[in-house]
């Protein structure tokens, strides 16, 4: 009898630990989230990294709750280049990224279903902090900071087989002109390993733009585009 009502045991921890897993909240990869939020705020420029003359991009990681909201955001940090930076530039870097947390955090998005059930989504929301002074074209030149979500046709990126032998991934953002037709014109990696730089720039220039109007007139528009080389994983 003992040895029955052990196994009635047995049976029953097993089956509660089986419930538990499958009701453990699911997170899938969603890449780069501009493109898919329904609010995102733009991040106030720092007065401290404007004074340095410092700007450019930040990537910060997030993960997406159940409902479309930030449940965590951090900033992605070089800390080996900025080890080798004067304070001064190193403290403007980390005002930017606490900028770009804290608009990250007040992002929204619509539920994402998988098969019916709401789920996580983990990714990453790119900022461009541009600095007075930097070229951003023409006078008939706009600047859109992350245009992912503007294309119309986006072709994904050859992964270049040193790089995926190597396991080597990450984001890779490309500064990119786009003229009145909707074309791209110019395109440069500014950031990501230089193995996967190459397929990333030509993939933005393969990209298509709807046509962009100010005042009915079509303008270029500056931006950027942004690719993320996932790896495979280990069998």
């Amino acid at each position: 009898m003992k040895r029955f009502s052990l196994m009635i045991v047995l049976i029953a921890a097993a089956a509660i630990c089986s419930f538990a897993q499958s009701e453990a909240p699911r997170v899938i990869h969603g890449g780069i989230l501009n493109g898919k939020a329904v609010s995102l705020p733009k991040p106030e420029y720092p007065a401290a990294a404007k004074a340095a003359g410092v700007g450019g991009i930040v990537q910060v990681a997030v993960v997406i709750d159940e409902n479309g909201s930030i449940e965590s955001a951090n900033a992605v940090r070089n800390e080996k280049e900025e080890t080798e930076e004067p304070s001064q530039i190193s403290d403007a870097k980390a005002a930017l990224r606490a900028a770009a947390e804290d608009a990250a955090l007040k992002a929204q998005f619509s539920p994402t279903l998988l098969s019916g059930n709401p789920v996580k989504v983990s990714g990453v929301i790119t900022y461009n902090f541009v600095r007075d002074g930097d070229p951003v074209g023409d006078a008939r030149t706009i600047q859109g900071p992350t245009l992912n979500g503007k294309a119309i046709e986006l072709p994904d990126p050859i992964y270049p087989g040193d790089a995926r032998e190597a396991k080597v991934g990450g984001t890779v953002v490309v500064r990119v002109l786009v003229d009145e037709g909707g074309n791209v014109m110019s395109a440069q990696a500014i950031s990501g390993d230089e193995r996967l730089r190459g397929a990333a720039v030509d993939a933005a220039r393969q990209a298509r733009f709807s046509p962009t109007l100010l005042k009915g007139e079509p303008v270029k528009i500056s931006g950027v585009i942004t690719y993320n080389f996932v790896p495979d994983k280990p069998e």
